[in-house]
C-alpha cells in the first residue's frame, strides 16, 4: 500500500518581546523543517509521583516507537500551573540527561543526539541517540503536551 500523505514543511517560531525603559526588543527565530510526513500531538494526564515513558525512539522501530533516523522535532510542554516536572532523555547505555521543566514551560528538541560528562570537562566523544523520553512527576497529577514530527 502506497502512502497518500503529502509531506509538508513544519515551521517552528520562537518569539521574544520585551520593552525596557521605553525601548522594545523583539526577536523571532524561525526553524523550517522540510518533508515532515508524520505529526503526532497529544495531551497526557500523568499520575502523581510516577515515572512515565512518553516516547521511545529506535533505528528499527516497533509498535509505539518513533524511527530515530526520521526524527526532526519534539516539543514537551508542562501544562500544570504550579508544579515542575523532570524530563529525562535516556540513551541505550542508560545514560540520562535530566532537565526540570517548570509550570507552564516548554522544552524543544531538533535532534536525537545527546551526551554528557559528569566531571564538567568538554565532551569529546561521539554523541549517543536518545532511546526514550521519560517524565517524572511531582506529588501531584500534571498534564503535559507532547508533539513529535518525523519525515
Amino acid at each position: 500500500m502506497a502512502t497518500t500523505v503529502t509531506a509538508a514543511t513544519l515551521t517552528v517560531n520562537i518569539q521574544e518581546s520585551i520593552t525596557l525603559n521605553g525601548v522594545t526588543y523583539d526577536k523571532t527565530t524561525t526553524k523550517s523543517i522540510a518533508s515532515v510526513a508524520n505529526y503526532h500531538s497529544r495531551v497526557v494526564q500523568l499520575k502523581a509521583s510516577t515515572t512515565h515513558t512518553l516516547i521511545g525512539l529506535a533505528a528499527d522501530p516497533s509498535s509505539g516507537k518513533f524511527d530515530s533516523d526520521d526524527f526532526k522535532y519534539m516539543r514537551l510542554t508542562n501544562l500544570d500551573d504550579t508544579n515542575a516536572i523532570q524530563l529525562n532523555l535516556t540513551d541505550p547505555s542508560d545514560a540520562t540527561v535530566a532537565i526540570e521543566i517548570g509550570a507552564g514551560n516548554s522544552f524543544t528538541l531538533f535532534d536525537t543526539s545527546i551526551d554528557g560528562n559528569a566531571s564538567g570537562a568538554a565532551i569529546t566523544t561521539t554523541p549517543h541517540t536518545i532511546e526514550s523520553v521519560v517524565v517524572v512527576t511531582p506529588a501531584a497529577e500534571v498534564d503535559v503536551e507532547i508533539v513529535v514530527a518525523t519525515v
